[in-house]
């Protein structure tokens, strides 16, 4: 199977994303024009003339009132999409809140739970990407999922709780790779847009029940043309619903497929998807199916991995039909849906238990190590081998205890500052003084134990710790989340110098735990600098690849231009600074995935331009990779393997 695009496939988001502001600009021109011939034609502004005896009537309108109803219209819509936009400006964590998720607990020993943070935490580190927190819809008994957020930063995966209870755990990955997949093609900022828009839509209906209500109880009923414009409005708001839902439906159902394809290419397992897919037409006959029972489920239908609201007529659903999208990733399926038997349901359940409750054997682990620890590396999901179909990063590449202790919220911030600590001896006390003074001796003891953990760990392997710790260090209010960030900044200029491995640290826990808080952050001169800061990465990449040579250095930045496709010159600094570069990064990150692709594979084609991708090439490509959002595609160096 060939390999998913995730740029092609941002890009088809991004194209769908203009066709749907099109098509709704069109639909909010279509319902302003007749909002302003209804307020017109009810209160004078548009009236018959006749201008001979025997000629037809004529219809005259009076331009102002129109224009006027027409700009109170357009203002009364824009008000409620930024309302809705300022609700929704908290990111996934508000979306997944309102549909009734609860944050799950990334330390749960609850074995159902333990069952979703485990695959979320596998399918996350096969993508690439730290571990999104996951919410749990404990009143949900139908089979559901969804991803929500503006970018990987700041996304969260929710999961019902009958999507736990009635899939197995290969079904169950198929599904949260499918969410996953959504995270990846860009699709998440889209889905907030059209919550906002369709907020703005209703308004309308929303303003012509209000009239309405207020005409019906006022005592000058006869001349009162507050109901006439109440009902007029309703049936305007009603067809504008009408056609915002077909839009939002058939841009939607599309999007299913490349997510469901998605899924198949990070599992190489598409009984996984299948399967569960399978397994909302069986619960379809208790009734429970794929429906959520939110009250905000229908606004956010969209979202969800199958069809959460029933509709009548196929056009209005948000989803493909289940046989449609069973077919496509199992061409072979006869059309039966079967059920799980609770047997292998629970068996799987007690194994999921006993996992949680035990080390696994040493040669065992570092063999399941390895594997996972070429997929993060690489940015690519192995084939199905000896773990029975499941992808090569469903172990955790660390030991037990260290994967129990960055599941907690004060382990995973005690694992962070013990990465940062200096080999040095005495820069190292230093740092403890500096942790010690700023959040007490427990701490500071918990950062000593963890640290003789992970001092002799390779530098390589210390990242799926710090992708593991995300969840945990985004439970922590803003406050302390930012006193903890800036003990790391301090510890790791303790030395008063900022290492690329310092930097590459920070930047990474620094972006994801702060998107939640501030997920949509507009960043200036995007445009303006596109050229100098596609040349700044380059040639920072460059430079710490080949530090020795700077004809070795040109030449590979040369050859990531030429990738890029854009006549760049390198920059001639002998010392890069560190803070340009993160602000270079936060404008390549609100680039179009079309010219972040082109900028991803500039970087990687650099990196290999001498045939090899070192250690620190490596770990510069992973920090700027994260910096925007965006998955390392396989090396040429992998695939020739």
């Amino acid at each position: 199977m060939a390999a998913m695009d995730f740029f092609e496939h941002q890009a088809v988001a991004k194209r769908n994303t203009r066709l749907l502001v099109i098509l709704f600009g069109l639909a909010v021109i279509s319902l302003l024009a007749l909002t302003a011939l209804l307020v017109a034609a009810v209160t004078g502004g548009m009236h018959a003339s006749q201008q001979t005896p025997g000629q037809a009537e004529s219809f005259t309108l009076q331009w102002d009132i129109v224009i006027a109803a027409m700009g109170m219209t357009l203002s009364a819509i824009s008000l409620a999409v930024l309302y809705k936009w300022s609700q929704l400006r908290g990111g996934g964590r508000i979306v997944a809140e309102a549909l009734g998720g609860v944050r799950l607990s990334p330390d749960s020993r609850d074995p159902l739970e333990r069952k979703i943070l485990n695959v979320t935490e596998e399918m996350a580190i096969a993508a690439n990407m730290p571990v999104p927190p996951v919410y749990l819809l404990k009143n949900e008994a139908g089979i559901n999922a969804f991803a929500a957020g503006y970018s990987p930063r700041d996304a969260v995966i929710g999961i019902t709780r009958g999507c736990a209870e009635n899939l197995t755990r290969d079904q169950l990955q198929g599904v949260v790779a499918h969410e996953i997949a959504h995270i990846l093609n860009g699709d998440m900022r889209m889905n907030i847009r059209i919550m906002a828009i369709l907020n703005g839509i209703l308004f309308i209906s929303h303003a012509g029940y209000l009239l309405l209500r207020t005409g019906m109880f006022s005592r000058r009923n006869d001349k009162n043309p507050l109901p006439f414009i109440g009902i007029g409005l309703l049936i305007i708001g009603a067809i504008g619903i009408l056609f915002g839902n077909l839009i939002k439906a058939a841009v939607s159902r599309q999007r299913e497929y490349l997510a469901d394809a998605s899924a198949v290419q990070f599992t190489r397992n598409p009984d996984g998807i299948g399967g569960a897919l399978e397994q909302i037409g069986a619960l379809q006959k208790s009734g429970a199916g794929s429906r959520v029972e939110s009250k905000n489920a229908d606004e956010a239908a969209h979202l969800f991995f199958g069809q959460a609201v029933n509709k009548m007529m196929s056009v209005f659903a948000t989803h493909p039909p289940l046989s449609k999208r069973i077919k496509r990733v199992r061409p072979s399926w006869d059309g039966t849906f079967r059920a799980n038997s609770a047997q292998q349901l629970k068996k799987e359940l007690q194994s999921e238990q006993a996992e949680t409750s035990k080390s696994k054997d040493d040669a065992k682990q570092d063999k399941r190590k390895k594997a996972v620890l070429n997929t993060i590396l690489t940015g690519a999901v192995l084939g199905a081998g000896e773990s029975g179909g499941r992808v090569a990063g469903s172990a955790i590449p660390v030991s037990a205890a260290l994967r129990d202790e960055v599941r907690q919220q004060q382990g995973a911030e005690a694992i962070i500052f013990a990465i940062a600590l200096s080999a040095d001896a005495a820069v190292r006390e230093k740092q403890m003084a500096l942790i010690r003074e700023q959040h007490g001796d427990e701490m500071a003891t918990r950062t000593l134990n963890d640290y003789a953990q992970v001092q002799d760990l390779p530098l390589e392997e210390r990242l799926p710790l710090v992708e593991l710790s995300i969840p945990a260090l985004k439970t922590f209010a803003e406050q302390d989340a930012r006193a903890i960030l800036a003990t790391l900044h301090d510890v790791l200029a303790a030395d008063e110098q900022i290492t690329l491995y310092d930097w590459c640290l920070g930047q990474i826990v620094r972006r994801y735990v702060l998107a939640q808080f501030a997920p949509n952050k507009r960043v200036p001169l995007v445009q303006t600098r596109f050229v100098s800061d596609a040349e700044y990465s380059l040639s920072v990449l460059a430079h710490y690849g080949h530090p020795n040579s700077k004809q070795d250095s040109d030449a590979a930045f040369h050859a990531g231009a030429r990738h890029f496709q854009k006549k760049l010159a390198p920059f001639s600094h002998t010392k890069f600074s560190f803070g340009d570069l993160a602000d270079v990064l936060d404008r390549i990150n609100e680039w179009t995935p079309q010219n972040k692709e082109r900028m991803v594979n500039a970087w990687l084609t650099c990196a290999e331009y001498d045939g090899e991708i070192t250690v620190v090439e490596r770990k510069l490509l992973t920090a700027l990779s994260a910096c925007i959002g965006e998955p390392i595609p396989e090396s040429s160096l992998e695939r020739s393997k």
